[in-house]
């Protein structure tokens, strides 16, 4: 076999091995958090404004983007935080992805990320707040799985100390009903 042949046959496997992963990796349940901007790896394509109306409707765009399903995220290495929320009225544990493996897993890079609730409500996080806290991608309150009603399916949180509120800078940080995460300016 020549080198020109076997260096095409490479590449072919090569190509067909990655498009498995790609597919391996695409969500087989209703996607519950879409991740884009900075990110080195995908499994889906561009905005399509039909398909993806929410998106659309919030003025969010991408080329292209990690879709999660509930059991990708929860593959995912868990985390837990004890919170007090004024939304729930009482102390919870919460439980979820660390996002710093949701931001792993899409190879993000080192930035700024957006966090875009259901509502357009948009927080963000510095990569400093990311490395220093315990942020979880909380998916449930006490065992119970968050519901749109309740703040859910995703929430982003992490753990205050007993009677801290959060600060100006800080008020944005506790998003719920989020769906949308942008990595990047």
């Amino acid at each position: 076999m020549t080198r020109a042949a076997l260096a095409l046959l490479l590449f072919a496997f090569g190509a067909v091995s990655a498009l498995a992963v790609e597919e391996s990796a695409a969500p087989k349940d209703m996607v519950m958090l879409t991740v884009a901007g900075a990110i080195a790896n995908t499994n889906r394509g561009p905005l399509d404004p039909k398909r993806d109306s929410l998106f659309a409707l919030k003025g969010i765009s991408f080329d292209r983007a990690f879709a999660f399903d509930r059991a990708m995220l929860l593959g995912l290495k868990q985390g837990t935080v004890k919170a007090q929320t004024a939304e729930l009225g009482q102390p919870a544990t919460f439980t979820g992805p660390l996002l710093k493996e949701v931001l792993a897993t899409v190879g993000a890079a080192r930035a700024k990320v957006s966090i875009v609730a259901v509502d357009g409500y948009t927080g963000w996080l510095s990569p400093e707040d990311i490395e220093a806290g315990d942020w979880i991608v909380a998916l449930a309150a006490d065992g119970v799985p968050l519901g749109l009603g309740q703040q859910g399916p995703v929430w982003l949180l992490n753990t205050r100390k007993p009677g801290e509120a959060p600060s100006t800078t800080q008020e944005g940080h506790w998003v719920w009903s989020k769906y949308f995460i942008k990595v990047g300016e």
